[in-house]
């Protein structure tokens, strides 16, 4: 049998007028909080619709990877960034303006990669390729933009790839035609990303604290950071994992609490020489949260059982285009009591069949693991009291409500 709170979900949709299974998505409202974790099998993307109808896209990827990909949905008839504004149009209350870009980093799953046959832009001086966020771009306008690096894309080493130099040709072109802006990601601060609409509404109830930033991470005391690039001169030789500069942040609204931070994984050194896990610093300054989206895709360099313990979390998301990206290893351990205790629920974009076989009868797997593929809807409401996660259709552009968990008690 599905988990207890499966069960409670369907209960709860059985009689709910607003929310009902086989029912297109009814969206958002004034006063709620909705994540959507937007699938496309091309890479990741994730659109956040604040209580205020402020909105923030964070990644748009369109890559073709030599490991088996997951299956593109809803086809392979758009590019994946096609598939996101698309996607963005039918949810956003703002039309084709969204306030926030923020690229987690610089890695093409999440920007696009121009390896792709893609157009070419023409006229815009700087041309650049239409894949990934460009993609997007062409439909979605932007305010203001954020990623690791801005202003001089040199820390803690510089920025110069392929791919990276076409996103940010992008953002150049943008900020010339819409008169958009560009902000460095200010590790500790709170707030710097800010409700456009109603601040004032929500002052007391809504905010977002920065956490890392280039393996920059908060102490969780007012402005000071540690930037463990810096601890040891090690760092800077070597391999060069761009996940741990992954963007990441807290976001509160009421009781309720979410975490994201890119793909953060991978080790540093500190003075002593010591390893040190830079997912795991982030979970700790982070703190217990409700929702947590998966570092890395929940690939077997990141979930760390100190980074778990730190976030506590009672759903974890997980953002996937890689068929290796679900794992026994890696999902059982989040479901883990030994971990820590408590119930929790693992949600996916996608695991591949035959792993469904392998898994099913599992006594993690039956109890913890939503059994449907496509995007996933985190809705906090009530000032943020309560909240729900909605599984959703990716097969076509209805927005077909698979199944509503919930609604559970933020904490």
């Amino acid at each position: 049998m599905r988990n207890l709170t499966f069960l409670l979900g369907l209960l709860f949709m059985a009689c709910s007028p607003a929310d009902k299974v086989g029912e297109p998505y009814r969206g958002w409202k004034s006063g709620e909080l909705d994540i959507h974790f937007i699938y496309t099998g091309r890479g990741e993307a994730n659109f956040y619709i604040l209580p205020d109808a402020t909105t923030m896209l964070i990644d748009a990827g369109d890559h073709q990877a030599s490991v088996p990909m997951t299956d593109p949905k809803p086809d392979l008839s758009r590019r994946g960034g096609e598939w996101v504004a698309r996607y963005i149009e039918r949810v956003n209350p703002n039309g084709t303006d969204v306030d926030y870009f923020m690229l987690s980093h610089f890695h093409d799953d999440h920007m696009g990669s121009i390896a792709l046959n893609v157009p070419t832009t023409e006229g815009r001086g700087d041309d650049y390729k239409l894949v990934g966020v460009a993609d997007v771009g062409e439909k979605i306008h932007f305010k203001q933009f954020f990623d690791r690096g801005y202003p001089n894309y040199n820390y803690p080493f510089v920025i110069n790839d392929i791919d990276s130099d076409n996103f940010l040709k992008f953002v150049k072109y943008h900020k010339q035609q819409y008169g958009s802006t560009q902000e460095a990601f200010k590790v500790g601060a709170l707030n710097q990303i800010a409700m456009k609409n109603k601040p004032e509404k929500y002052a007391d109830l809504f905010s977002i604290r920065n956490l890392s930033a280039n393996a920059e991470v908060w102490t969780g005391q007012g402005d000071k950071t540690i930037r463990y690039y810096d601890l040891n001169p090690a760092n800077m030789t070597g391999y060069n994992n761009e996940n741990t500069k992954s963007l990441a942040f807290r976001l509160d609204y009421g009781p309720f609490s979410f975490f994201t931070g890119g793909d953060v994984a991978g080790y540093l050194k500190n003075e002593a020489g010591e390893s040190v896990n830079i997912e795991a610093k982030v979970g700790e300054v982070c703190g217990e949260v409700d929702v947590c989206k998966c570092s890395h895709h929940a690939y077997l360099d990141s979930m760390h059982p100190d980074f778990l313990r730190g976030v506590k979390a009672k759903a974890y998301i997980d953002a996937v285009w890689d068929q290796f990206h679900t794992q026994e290893k890696i999902i059982s351990r989040i479901l883990s009591p030994e971990v820590y205790e408590g119930e929790r629920m693992f949600y996916t974009q996608y695991i591949v069949e035959k792993a469904r076989k392998e898994h099913t009868g599992k006594e993690w797997y039956d109890k913890g693991v939503c059994p449907y593929d496509g995007h996933i809807i985190v809705k906090a409401y009530d000032k943020g009291n309560k909240y729900k996660i909605y599984r959703v259709s990716a097969e076509d552009e209805q927005m077909i409500v698979q199944a509503i968990y919930g609604p559970f008690d933020a904490r």
